[in-house]
């Protein structure tokens, strides 16, 4: 019985997983990792850190995890237009009106930040920057911009409308005044490349939680590069939450939205809205409230490249409410007081792939209601509950990704419809709290997964008493090529995928 045994936990060694780093960690190379993190959180906490930057400590078991290739940033310029903007001033009650289907994304206490009838510089017909805008209300509006230097204060409220586009320069600063209520509405063309924009001056009295905050809605577009925003957000409501892009069905938009190695600090949040074909690359998000970065109907979306730490209440990288066909990859997620990465209620065709996820407060990957996603790739480490957790999804595929270190179950698989799917291939397990657990769980085929650093604990919930059958598994299967996955709670159907590409 014991050499039985015995032969079984050495078959159980054997099995290694080809994809992932597949072996054992001892003390040292423990305390190599937790040296590495602790350096890429203080690289990450530097002004205008980038993946580039931390490169340094993405060594050893972190060497997937690297910036992600240049990406085409679409289109910058607004409509054919070549004469000069218009300015004006409008009362702001009426131009949020105007903003139907966008409205109920406002908080509703904005009224109360502005002075009574407060009104806005109202931008249309053609292109204009920040200088032109600020000569322009020099003379037409007297302090309603004011102008030092390459040092702008606005004092009331900047509306781009959609025929118009602003543009910031390298080197310019828009400051936001926070006493005054002042915000940016852009239906049009919010350009800012090298430029900062951000809150300013003492608290407002009307509203002692507002915060300046930039919308962009209905046919407009923002495109930041190598921009800088900070202390941003109005929190209550998602368009005023920090930035924000709010798409509608009846009025797409013209223009790509990017946001391209920018830096936001303590912004509230970036929120994407009923949008799609979005770029967020290459960016650092430090201190947000949370999530850094947010999306919720959002179609064909990429999310590369980007450093996301110290949300302060919820999420790093949320998707939400049927967002479809995005690419989460080459992230860094860290020390977050939510989860790193959520996707929920009815995300669909997703692909979260070599991200570094660790020390989040509530796990590491969460995925929850979602369909036809593939968890791949990532190192996730020393999170505060499980490393990846699958709640009532189909067609999920977890796969060569490291699980080191967290407070949970390495995999945990939750509340499960009984013709859903999952399958885990090539995972490295490494003292987690348990391997796998199972609750409530529909069939679940595993293959090639390394359980060798995994321990005390292989199977726990459901699956506990698979462990003989594990260990049995694993030391009988010699041949790659003729490996079989061990199936949990099997089905006719256990082995067969949603047919991802057609939907079916």
């Amino acid at each position: 019985m014991v050499k039985g045994t015995f032969l079984l936990l050495s078959g159980l060694l054997a099995f290694a997983a080809t994809s992932a780093r597949a072996d054992a960690i001892d003390y040292a190379e423990r305390a190599g990792l937790s040296r590495q993190l602790s350096g890429i959180a203080s690289r990450a906490a530097m002004p205008l850190a980038r993946m580039e930057s931390l490169s340094p400590f993405l060594t050893e078991r972190l060497a997937g995890i690297r910036p992600s290739e240049p990406i085409a940033k679409g289109r910058a310029e607004v409509g054919k237009t070549t004469t000069s903007a218009t300015l004006n001033k409008i009362r702001v009650d009426f131009m949020t009106t105007q903003l139907t289907p966008q409205r109920a994304e406002f908080n509703a206490h904005l009224d109360e930040a502005l002075p009574p009838n407060a009104v806005a510089l109202f931008i249309r017909g053609g292109p204009i920057s920040l200088r032109q805008l600020a000569e322009k209300a020099r003379a037409d509006f007297p302090g309603a911009l004011e102008m030092n230097g390459s040092t702008y204060t606005a004092h009331w409220p900047i509306i781009v409308w959609s025929d118009a586009a602003l543009t910031l320069d390298a080197g310019d600063r828009l400051n936001l005044s926070t006493e005054e209520g002042v915000f940016m509405l852009n239906n049009g063309l919010l350009s800012v490349s090298g430029a900062t924009i951000a809150s300013h001056g003492a608290r407002n009295s009307g509203r002692a939680d507002f915060r300046p905050f930039i919308v962009t809605a209905m046919i407009g577009a923002m495109q930041a590069t190598k921009a800088r925003f900070s202390d941003l957000g109005f929190p209550g409501a998602d368009a005023t939450s920090g930035i924000a892009i709010i798409g509608a069905a009846l009025f797409p938009a013209k223009l790509h939205t990017y946001f391209i190695d920018s830096d936001f600090s303590n912004v509230g949040s970036l929120n994407l809205l009923n949008t799609r074909d979005v770029l967020v690359s290459g960016n650092r998000f430090a201190e947000p409230i949370g999530p850094a970065v947010g999306l919720k109907g959002v179609s064909h979306a990429r999310i590369v490249s980007n450093i996301v730490t110290g949300a302060r209440e919820t999420q790093g990288i949320s998707l939400e409410s049927g967002t479809s066909n995005v690419e989460i990859a080459n992230n860094v997620v860290l020390g977050n007081r939510g989860i790193g990465i959520f996707l929920a209620n009815g995300v669909r065709s997703i692909q979260v792939s070599k991200n570094l996820v660790a020390g989040n407060g509530r796990g590491g990957i969460s995925l929850v209601g979602g369909t036809c996603v593939d968890i791949t790739g990532n190192v996730v480490v020393e999170n505060k509950q499980a490393g990846i957790k699958v709640r009532n999804s189909d067609a999920v595929m977890v796969s060569t990704n490291q699980l080191i270190g967290n407070a949970g179950a390495g995999v945990s698989v939750v509340e499960q419809a009984a013709t859903a799917r999952l399958t885990i291939d090539g995972n490295a397990f490494i003292t987690n709290r348990s391997g796998v657990y199972g609750g409530a769980a529909s069939a679940v085929a595993l293959y090639r997964n390394d359980f060798s650093g995994q321990s005390p604990i292989l199977l726990d919930g459901e699956f506990a008493a698979d462990v003989p059958r594990l260990l049995r598994t694993a030391a009988g299967q010699t041949d790659t090529a003729a490996r079989t996955p061990l199936i949990f709670h099997a089905t006719d159907q256990s082995s067969v995928r949603n047919d991802c590409q057609s939907g079916s």
